[in-house]
């Protein structure tokens, strides 16, 4: 199997023109301007989409084919939520991992209209958080999806790497203890976590924690959006072990 990039993270929202607000204006986003209608409106953070979606959330894991990599989970046993659909530019299957997040093999077979992102105050996105209950059973699973692990990443944190961005697994224990849901989270990478904390706040953003949280090795910022979607702040200060910055 071979998943070759993460190719869209649709996040799951129920009034779109208020999602198309804060990621817009609030979070200063760069809105693609082909991708976008009455359900759907994709944002740009320079290696990643950020898909609003009316359709539902997951991750769309990127395959030269759908159909082949759809046949090789499903003769390890993988149940799909319905049969691979095609929506007039792309193909997908939806699936789940083995805590009910919801993923997509995904390829797009339509052209591609592209458009230069201005310079906004979110960089990229640097990795996308998976809430797990068995980080060995996860990593077992996501590796099994052809995504390789970060050798440089921390044990208590595996990271399990596409061409563009990353996926982090960890518990609820590690984040603070809470009841378990399948969620992700999006990491979105700023120059200045306090700074961009301030003007955000300025605006209404509501943080879990008042000022930066340092883990040791970077600073976050933990929130919402307004249908609940996790995001975070990130700013990675500290290099890995063998030197280099992620």
């Amino acid at each position: 199997m071979e998943v070759t990039r993460v190719d869209f993270i649709a996040l799951p929202v129920e009034d779109l023109a208020r999602a198309d607000a804060f990621y817009g204006e609030t979070l200063g986003l760069a809105r693609n301007p082909h991708n976008s209608g009455d359900r759907w409106v994709e944002y740009e953070t320079g290696n990643l989409t950020l898909a609003l979606s009316m359709y539902g959330g997951g991750v769309a894991l990127g395959v030269p084919s759908v159909e082949e990599a759809r046949a090789e989970l499903e003769q390890q046993g993988q149940e799909f939520a319905m049969d691979t659909f095609d929506s007039g530019v792309c193909n997908g299957a939806p699936f789940a991992d083995p805590d009910g997040n919801r993923l997509q093999f995904h390829r797009r077979y339509g052209p591609l209209e592209g458009f230069e992102i201005p310079v906004q105050e979110v960089q990229r996105t640097d990795f996308i958080g998976v809430n797990v209950q068995d980080r060995g059973r996860a990593s077992d699973f996501y590796g099994g999806l052809g995504l390789k692990r970060n050798p440089l990443a921390s044990d208590e944190w595996p990271e399990f790497e596409a061409e563009n961005v990353g996926l982090v697994l960890s518990t609820p224990e590690q984040k603070g203890g809470g009841d378990f849901r399948p969620e992700f989270g999006v990491a979105l990478r700023v120059a200045d976590v306090g700074e961009s904390m301030e003007r955000l706040a300025g605006a209404g953003v509501e943080f879990e924690f008042p000022e930066p949280y340092d883990s040791g090795v970077c600073h976050l910022a933990f929130f919402k959006d307004p249908d609940g979607n996790v995001l975070m702040l990130h700013h990675r200060y500290a290099p890995y072990r063998d030197g280099t910055m992620p």
